[in-house]
């Protein structure tokens, strides 16, 4: 079976599903792919979770976001709308390309805490770099808080790897660089610079997940949550976002995403997106193209979807039909996933199908919106591994069920369902 790498290079090769876009600079929230907000409070004295409107992630203005995890012995944040009880998440996630194996990027961010943030004793990570394919559960690789030490380290298909550990303190910033080549052979490599010093780390190492060969990098505050934990009302900030793909040109699109910001406040979104389109055209453009569709979509998702959708270019085109959708997904996920349905099978959705189908919130919470859009994805050997990671998380705990929706569903072939319920019933 393809790859879910092999499957995108295809159509990076023809031009459709990932743009070749080497590197990004987040001037704004939508400049990421995706905003994971804490959706819900968990109440630990009923054990119940309670929807909230609470504003979480916001932009301080000048490339600077604040993460906020909100903790008292009555109720805490939770994970998304999830129904995990033990941990508290509020993170961005994407910027550019995807990282392939072979590919060695640079992720940057200049971070700081409350000042009464205390030392984490349970994980406390403000970056990771997750695969997006395989085993997607745990991160590859962490920049993560433990009592007054950060450390930079990887979990790769292996022991783990410490590359570099340092001293923080609270309420000062801090710039960490981290320079990772992923790759499941022994030619890997984890490296970090803080404050500008010389790039320590490990070289020589495998750095992959299980059957994973792309990953996308996340920044914020995701931290463990329990009764009587030392922590409260905390947040993270994040400035000066960085992806870089070491040896590619950068996209550069700081400059012009911040003069497309400033015309979108002084008039529209997309008033701001038609002073782009007469702009020359280069990647920087192209990056800020998708970034203001992703703008309009906090207030007009279905508008920002018919001008994304209408893009002539591909690249750009599908880079501004996933934010647009993940954005319209976080508010109105019916109506996005009605959108999608209406759309034919096609290469071009692939990513984006993907993505919505096997997003934490869906596999566990919702799957029943996963489950309806899986079909919609074009290539059947890529098909197969969404409906896997999907039905998987469900025969954890309803095996029977899941084993019996593969069995009627006719997205598969008579040899993928047999595969699938084989897997399903050698996890136990």
């Amino acid at each position: 079976m393809k790859s879910f790498l092999a499957v995108c290079a295809a159509v990076i090769v023809n031009g459709v599903l990932i743009p070749a876009l080497p590197a990004a600079t987040a001037t704004g929230l939508s400049s990421f792919e995706a905003i994971e907000e804490p959706l819900v409070k968990y109440f630990p004295a009923t054990g119940k979770f309670e929807r909230d409107t609470f504003v979480n992630i916001t932009d301080r203005g000048g490339g600077t976001f604040r993460f906020v995890n909100r903790f008292n012995t009555a109720w805490w944040d939770g994970d998304r709308d999830t129904e995990n009880k033990d941990r508290q998440r509020a993170e961005v996630k994407g910027l550019g390309p995807h990282q392939a194996h072979g590919e060695t990027f640079e992720y940057a961010t200049t971070w700081r805490t409350n000042p009464e943030f205390r030392g984490p004793n349970g994980f406390c990570h403000l970056f990771q770099l997750k695969a997006i394919n395989g085993d997607s559960g745990a991160p590859l690789i962490t920049l993560s808080l433990r009592g007054n030490k950060a450390t930079v380290e990887a979990n790769p298909d292996g022991p783990k790897i410490v590359a570099r550990e340092f001293a923080w303190k609270p309420d000062t910033w801090q710039t960490v660089r981290i320079r990772v080549k992923v790759s499941p052979r022994h030619d890997g490599e984890l490296l970090a610079s803080v404050d500008g010093d010389a790039f320590q780390g490990k070289t020589g190492v495998a750095l992959s997940r299980p059957g994973a060969d792309l990953y996308r990098p996340k920044w914020g505050f995701y931290r463990r949550a329990a009764t009587n934990r030392p922590q409260g009302d905390d947040f993270v900030e994040h400035r000066d976002v960085t992806a870089t793909h070491v040896g590619a040109a950068p996209i550069g699109n700081a400059e012009i995403e911040r003069s497309a910001r400033a015309h979108a406040r002084e008039a529209a979104p997309a008033r701001a997106l038609e002073w782009l389109e007469s702009q020359p055209a280069s990647a920087a453009r192209d990056f800020a193209v998708a970034a203001m569709g992703a703008l309009w979509a906090e207030t007009d998702p279905a508008a920002a979807m018919t001008h994304a959708a209408g893009l002539k270019r591909s690249t750009v085109r599908e880079d501004a039909v996933a934010r647009v959708f993940s954005r319209w997904a976080d508010r109105e996920v019916a109506t996005a996933a009605a959108w999608l349905q209406r759309q034919p099978p096609s290469a071009a959705h692939d990513r984006l199908v993907w993505l919505f189908t096997t997003d934490t919130t869906y596999r566990y919470v919702n799957r029943k919106i996963a489950l309806d859009a899986l079909p919609l994805i074009a290539n059947p050997e890529l098909r197969a591994q969404a409906f896997e990671h999907v039905v998987e998380i469900w025969a954890r705990t309803e095996r029977d069920a899941a084993v019996a929706f593969v069995a009627r569903t006719p997205a598969l072939s008579a040899e993928q369902k047999q595969a699938l319920v084989a897997k399903l019933h050698a996890r136990r």
